[in-house]
This record gives structure tokens, C-alpha cells and sequence, in this order.
């Protein structure tokens, strides 16, 4: 089940460049804790984000990614803390619950401006936002996918800003979730299961995105999201 898993979170990651990290963790999430199921899920993502490096160094907006990353830095280490000594009682439900919503923004999109340089600081509060829900809850794809499909960067550069963002995201959780003491051997192994069947899916969706190009990929990660979490949501609340 959960190689399947893995499996269908690469697919999604390798055509549209988001939604490996939130797929995968809402699933891990119907079985596991938060403290596994969320470093194993940067792990992953990390490990398959770099066979999409070429590509996205290719087409990618330099200076909005630039702005993201800097307002990732400030919130790695405030999100790994509160990983580390969150309850997963309480966490699990609240994941879901910012999920949820994030796959209701990324379903609505009102048509996109072009970006400006003035605006570019909403680029670092994107960016901030982005890596807390990243190091918290693996949740990073809507706020940023949300900013980026208003921002009116260019189509091309979109996958690839995203697939930076990620790729350096997922690094700096996981160096923040190892400085508070929250990865573990159980960890390892875990991803070692996975990685195949992760890297299999992401290759795939590769594929599939230089065969048919995507059209409004949104609909379907959104959708995905937003049935994920609710399934989340509703065995954390009803103990099912």
C-alpha cells in the first residue's frame, strides 16, 4: 500500500513539479505518526527532486526563487520544533485540516497578473509560509503553487521554480528536523522501501509530461488533495 502510494505521489511530482511531499504524507498519515511519516516524506522528496534538477535549471524564474528560498530559511527551524513537540493527536487533524484548504486555493484560481519587482517581497512571505507548512506538515505545494499561478510567472518557469523551491525546502526540514533530535534509524528504513517505487512514479510522470503537456493539472492535484485530506480528517476525528 504504501510503495502504491509512493508511487502515485512521484507521478503527480514528475508531471506538474508539486504535490509529491502533501500526496504521500496525507497518505502515510492514515497509518503512521506524524514524526515518521513526515521526515520519511522529505526524504523522499528530496531523493527524487534531484532527477528533475537539469530540467528545471533550464526554465526557472531566478529572481522569484530567490525571494522563496529566503523566506523558507526563516521558518525551517520554528516548523521542525513544533514537528518535535506537537502532539501527533492534535497534529494529525490539524495537517489535514490545512491540506484541505490548501487544495480548495489551489482548485480556485482567479486569472494571473504578471509580477512586478515591487511585489516581488510577497515572493518571501510565500516563500515563509511555504517552508513552515514544509517542515510541519510536508504542506509546502499550496501556498506556493497558490502564489505562483497569481504571481504571473511565466508557464515554462513555473514547474521549475517549483522543483528548486522543493528540492531546498525538503533539505533544510530535514537538517532542522535531525538538529531537534527527530530522525531515527525507523526513518531509513522506511525510505529504502519506498525510494523505488517513488523514483519509478517520478520518472513516469516525466514521461508523461513531455507526451501530453499539462493542461490544468491543478484540477487534479487539487481534487487529490482535497479527498485525501478529508479522508485524513475524518479517521483522525472518528479514531476509524
Amino acid at each position: 500500500m504504501f510503495a502504491v502510494m509512493a508511487c502515485v505521489a512521484g507521478l503527480v511530482r514528475g508531471y506538474s513539479g508539486f504535490g509529491f511531499a502533501i500526496i504521500l504524507a496525507l497518505g502515510l498519515l492514515l497509518y503512521l505518526p506524524p514524526t515518521l511519516a513526515i521526515p520519511v516524506t522529505l526524504m523522499l522528496d528530496l531523493l527524487c527532486s534531484i532527477s528533475l534538477l537539469p530540467s528545471a535549471l533550464r526554465q526557472f524564474d531566478r529572481p522569484v526563487t530567490t525571494c522563496l528560498v529566503g523566506g523558507m530559511l526563516l521558518a525551517v527551524l520554528p516548523g521542525a520544533w513544533l514537528l518535535s513537540w506537537v502532539s501527533g493527536a492534535w497534529l494529525t487533524p490539524l495537517i489535514a485540516l490545512l491540506c484541505l484548504f490548501g487544495g480548495v486555493a489551489v482548485l480556485w484560481q482567479p486569472a494571473p497578473q504578471r509580477i512586478k519587482p515591487s511585489r516581488r517581497p510577497v515572493a518571501v512571505l510565500a516563500g515563509l509560509v511555504s517552508g513552515l507548512a514544509t517542515s510541519l506538515a510536508s504542506a509546502g505545494g499550496p501556498p506556493l503553487m497558490l502564489y505562483l499561478v497569481r504571481s504571473g510567472v511565466l508557464p515554462q518557469q513555473m514547474r521549475g521554480t517549483a522543483i528548486l523551491f522543493f528540492l531546498a525546502s525538503s533539505a533544510c526540514a530535514l537538517l532542522g528536523l535531525w538538529a531537534f533530535g527527530v530522525l531515527q534509524s525507523e526513518h531509513g528504513r522506511l525510505v529504502g522501501q519506498l525510494l523505488v517505487p517513488a523514483l519509478l512514479g517520478n520518472l513516469l510522470g516525466q514521461w508523461a509530461h513531455r507526451r501530453w503537456p499539462p493542461g490544468s493539472v491543478r484540477v487534479l492535484v487539487g481534487g487529490l488533495l482535497v479527498l485525501l485530506s478529508a479522508l485524513t480528517l475524518w479517521r483522525s476525528v472518528v479514531g476509524g
